[in-house]
């Protein structure tokens, strides 16, 4: 069933996934050390919180809004260390990684902003 409740389950969990982008194994070259392990330490983490935030809202679970917030949170700062990693990897910085962490920093700040703007926030859940 399309339901607006299934639509937003399904973006949030996509949203989740694109944070596989910011990890060593889509560089492209080799992207090895802390700074690294750190980005993908916290794009993991962010995958993981938003796919439990995206059953939440499938299930009509009351917890999935802070849930939700905490995993944008950490998908931004996931950005900081692909930042400092894709700099040391490529030399310089291309458009490539330009949009990636446009795309995320945007998207994350929507999140966060849907959800703690309370208009916004009782407008989706007012969807549910």
């Amino acid at each position: 069933m399309l339901t607006f409740r299934n639509v937003l389950a399904l973006g949030v969990f996509i949203f989740g996934t694109t944070f596989l982008w910011l990890t060593p194994s889509f560089v492209g070259k080799s992207a090895t050390g802390a700074v690294w392990a750190v980005a993908q330490a916290l794009a993991m983490a962010a995958i993981l919180g938003f796919t439990v935030a995206a059953w939440g809202i499938f299930k009509a679970a009351g917890w999935w809004e802070p849930v939700l917030v905490v995993s944008a949170l950490v998908g931004m700062a996931s950005i900081i260390p692909y930042w400092i990693g894709i700099q040391s990897v490529t030399g310089a910085v291309d458009s490539a990684a330009i949009e990636n962490v446009v795309g995320h920093v945007a998207g994350a700040a929507v999140v966060i902003a849907v959800l703690l703007i309370h208009p916004a926030e009782h407008w989706v859940v007012g969807r549910l």
